[in-house]
């Protein structure tokens, strides 16, 4: 036991940290369920608390940041790109072990400081504007340390794009004949914006520490500062991270599609990766559209609303080339990953159009700090790339596990899922209309029974995260009885165990890391 203890924490094998990093998503993935649980509970009635509003105000905060940098990035990006990346490639590991080992040991205390920060309590919002954030409205250290997590989990995530870059550049170089699948395009363009990014984010809570614990003014007017400049520097990081959190997920969707149709048409592949780069390109330049309400002039109002809404165009050509792929699949109409690409593209598109709504400074500054901000972040995030998450598990699976997933349990899952997520974040639209405020723990009496109605919602998602993980425990058992089975008796059972399934065309090598 201690031996194994030994070479789990030694390891350096890029499918093993693959699963270190996937074990430290997927818990703190649960952690913010019970954060989200614990708010929806907060609205089932309209002034009762089941939270003070001060722990509230910790609850959502961490409730954020958590699912974006501790669920997300490392189940997307550090659990499945560590596992997948050498394989799509045929490499046998990343081209930096070391500093692949060292990216992923570093979420551990990272976490801990996170999760220090809730206990010592940072009521900031997951975004933490000063002079809220500030040392006069937030004198405790549950902001430093939430400072200290944030910069942890920045130099794990640079590291690792680093070594991402490093391994697609120079297996490129090597194998310069084959094309290379659209998840490693998406993993590269991926891992450039987060190099290109996250410093900036660390330069601006280094500043911010250095105004709440050394009297520096950075961001205090009275001292010559400017609050807005911080909102300029955490949006150039927070724009990009949208995409780097849903750019695994297009990688993910646009590589089944073409394992599903077989497709090799030039507009698939080449249309595919350019619609990308070109999310990239224009996805970093209009961070400041999350600023309209701080008193920009018109001129540079309209700039990052025009650029936004030209996001459209190959966010379009993705769905519309998913959408032509899948037509393709009528004999596998009832695979339960088809319906959950199917959900994705319906889910996206509806974030995809609200954002459009969103990118308007003038239709922005009306729901602006609104619900409806809520339910389109959601849609996107929550929903899009939640649903890349489930995707890349029931179709990579039998890879890993070498066993299949019951058709009809998954079936009913998705259902539970799509029925669950709708009824939460869709009301969350009229919340906005009517001017309902977000981060506040009370509300109108009027919106209580569609209150309830997300709520109920809520909880169902919250069944379905555990319906995920009966089915996983469940083809687990089911192999091992089959195996004890077998080898105690001739006697053929119908349970489908499979080494390597066919779908993974553009793999190379065995991929076990058991």
């Amino acid at each position: 036991m201690v031996n194994k203890v030994v070479v789990w924490a030694c390891t350096m094998d890029h499918k093993r940290v693959g699963f270190i990093y996937l074990v430290v998503g997927i818990w703190s993935g649960f952690l913010g369920l019970a954060l989200s649980t614990l708010i929806r509970l907060n609205y089932m009635e309209p002034y009762y608390n089941v939270v003070s509003p001060e722990v509230y105000n910790y609850v959502v905060s961490i409730h954020g940041i958590v699912m974006l940098l501790f669920f997300l990035m490392p189940v997307l990006i550090g659990g499945f790109g560590n596992y997948l990346l050498p394989l799509l490639l045929g490499l046998p590991d990343l081209i930096l072990p070391r500093l692949n080992a060292l990216s992923a040991w570093l979420l551990l205390p990272s976490v801990v400081c996170l999760c220090l920060s809730l206990v010592k309590g940072a009521g900031v919002g997951w975004t933490f504007y000063p002079p809220l954030s500030g040392g006069e409205f937030s004198s405790g250290h549950g902001v430093d340390f939430l400072m200290f997590s944030l910069h942890l989990t920045g130099i794990s995530s640079i590291l690792s794009s680093l070594n991402f870059i490093a391994t697609i550049y120079s297996a490129v170089n090597v194998y310069t004949s084959s094309r290379q699948s659209v998840l490693v395009w998406a993993y590269l363009f991926t891992s450039i914006l987060l190099v290109l990014s996250l410093p900036v984010l660390a330069a601006g809570i280094t500043m911010l520490l250095f105004d709440r614990n050394f009297g520096t003014s950075f961001f205090d007017p009275l001292g010559g500062g400017d609050p807005v400049l911080f909102q300029h520097l955490f949006w150039f990081f927070g724009h990009p991270e949208v995409y780097v959190l849903i750019l695994p997920g297009f990688g993910v969707v646009s590589h089944i599609c073409m394992s599903l149709s077989n497709q090799d048409s030039l507009f698939g592949y080449y249309g595919l990766v350019f619609a990308m780069a070109s999310i990239v390109c224009l996805g970093s330049v209009v961070w400041a559209h999350h600023m309209f309400m701080v008193g920009l002039d018109v001129k540079t109002s309209v700039f990052f609303s025009s650029v936004t809404m030209v996001i459209g165009i190959p966010t379009g050509i993705k769905v519309f080339s998913w959408l032509y792929m899948l037509s393709g699949t009528s004999v596998r109409i009832w695979d339960p990953v088809v319906w959950w690409i199917m959900g994705f593209i319906v889910l996206f598109t509806i974030g995809g159009v609200t954002g459009i709504v969103l990118s308007s400074c003038v239709l922005d500054s009306m729901v602006h700090d609104t619900w409806f901000v809520v339910a389109h972040f959601h849609y996107v995030l929550s929903l899009g790339s939640y649903s890349a998450v489930v995707i890349s598990l029931l179709w990579w699976w039998p890879l890993v596990v070498g066993v299949s997933l019951n058709k009809y349990l998954l079936q009913g899952h998705w259902l539970c899922s799509m029925v669950g997520f709708n009824l939460c974040f869709f009301p969350m639209h009229y919340f906005g209309l009517c001017g309902l405020p977000r981060r506040v723990c009370v509300y109108n009496p009027d919106f209580f029974w569609l209150e309830s109605l997300a709520s109920f919602g809520a909880f169902l998602s919250v069944i379905s995260a555990f319906f995920l993980v009966f089915i996983l425990w469940e083809s687990l058992v089911v192999s091992s009885v089959v195996v004890a089975a077998w080898g105690s008796s001739n006697v053929s059972l119908n349970v489908v165990v499979l080494p390597v399934p066919q779908h993974v065309a553009y793999m190379s090598g065995s991929s076990r890391w058991f």
